[in-house]
């Protein structure tokens, strides 16, 4: 009979192990990407690259931060088995996990422009006016950012992806069609009001 327990404390204890075993594992590659992200944000030459790299490494130091924080409870955990405060000490490792997965794991994480829209409701909120407002077309407009603009970065990225299952987005939101074709006008370079007029001079 006592074989029983013996076996399921041993099954608890290896649970536990291969639990911080691949915590620790998450915090240790996180860490090194967090230090690739400052070393690639040395070598961008716009402003839009520095303000995503800077964007990164503050969302994975969060990410870092959390994973600390979840070691820690196992600790507790571990060295409160068989007291009157191992309750409190699973509660509190379970409240960590959950803060990371509700944080990083169910919506994509915006790196730069970010958009809410609710089905349900028809609506879709403003980050810029702070305002909820009908949706009756496309708007919001979502228009990722091309790899090549992020200095390296986007390699980076899918590998925080692949190692942390966190997704993150990339994007220019805009909030008028007419936002949205300005701005792609200026990311050709090309002045709109020269073309319409070398169009209507070949269509006579």
């Amino acid at each position: 009979m006592l074989d029983l327990p013996v076996a399921g404390l041993r099954h608890q204890d290896e649970g536990d192990h291969d639990m911080a075993h691949n915590t620790l594992m998450l915090f240790a590659q996180l860490s090194g990407l967090w230090i690739r992200v400052l070393a690639s944000r040395l070598g961008c030459d716009t402003e839009l690259a520095r303000t995503v790299h800077d964007t990164v490494a503050a969302k994975l130091a969060r990410m870092i931060d959390a994973q600390r924080k979840i070691l820690a409870a196992d600790r507790t955990l571990v060295a409160a088995r068989g007291t009157s405060d191992e309750e409190d000490a699973f509660y509190d490792l379970h409240h960590y996990q959950m803060a990371y997965y509700e944080t990083w794991l169910i919506e994509p994480v915006a790196l730069l422009d970010d958009y809410l829209v609710d089905d349900l409701t028809h609506e879709y909120f403003n980050f810029y006016t702070g305002e909820w407002h009908h949706r009756d077309s496309e708007i919001p407009i979502a228009v990722p950012v091309p790899a090549g603009k992020l200095c390296g970065l986007s390699r980076i990225i899918a590998e925080i992806e692949d190692v942390s299952g966190a997704r993150f987005s990339v994007e220019n939101v805009y909030y008028s069609e007419a936002e949205a074709e300005a701005a792609w006008w200026a990311s050709t370079g090309a002045n709109p009001d020269e073309v319409l007029a070398m169009t209507e001079a070949n269509h006579p």
